[in-house]
């Protein structure tokens, strides 16, 4: 049996990825591979934008490798978020349950989402939903607060002339950041 202790880092995009990586190298883990799994973003050209960033910027992550999921399934995911009593919440289940799959898959132990790096997001609601699903696949969920390297994401980000959105990725939040 494989003793190696193996991280699955999901991606939201790679602003929050850059502040991250050299972090999550330095953690206890012999072998750290990306998964860039986002059906939430919405338009469809900025899921290609964020997903191609993702790809420009790998060889600055230094990760064993990146896994790309091209799932795309706008009616499902908009179908969810309307009818979720909290949209976040079913945004963030959906892709870490859909990152958990993806550990057991690839025989990782653990897995994590750059989400945890946003003060935007709501990190606590996140560890819980990866704790949960982490139970329910019998993975760990390698949570916590990581918003202390929110500054450092955006500085690398900027020095490195990555691609950086406005909003979080769903239809929801485009509209509340520019449509009012």
């Amino acid at each position: 049996m494989d003793s190696q202790k193996k991280l699955l880092v999901h991606i939201c995009c790679a602003p929050c990825l850059s502040g991250l990586s050299d972090y999550l190298k330095s953690l206890s883990f012999d072998r750290i591979t990306g998964y860039f799994y986002n059906p939430n973003i919405h338009p469809y050209k900025e899921f290609k934008k964020r997903r191609h960033q993702v790809r420009l910027s790998e060889k600055l992550f230094g990760f064993d490798e990146i896994e790309y999921s091209n799932d795309y399934p706008l009616k499902d995911i908009l179908a969810g978020m309307l009818e979720a009593e909290n949209r976040c919440k079913f945004c963030f289940k959906t892709r870490l349950q859909k990152t958990a799959e993806k550990t057991v898959e690839l025989g990782h132990t653990h897995f994590s989402s750059t989400l945890l790096i946003s003060p935007h997001q709501d990190v606590e609601l996140l560890m819980k939903i990866g704790n949960e699903v982490a139970s329910e696949y019998s993975v760990e969920f390698a949570g916590e607060d990581l918003r202390r390297f929110y500054e450092l994401s955006r500085e690398k980000s900027k020095a490195h002339e990555m691609y950086c959105q406005g909003y979080c990725g769903c239809v929801f939040s485009e509209y509340e950041r520019y449509g009012t």
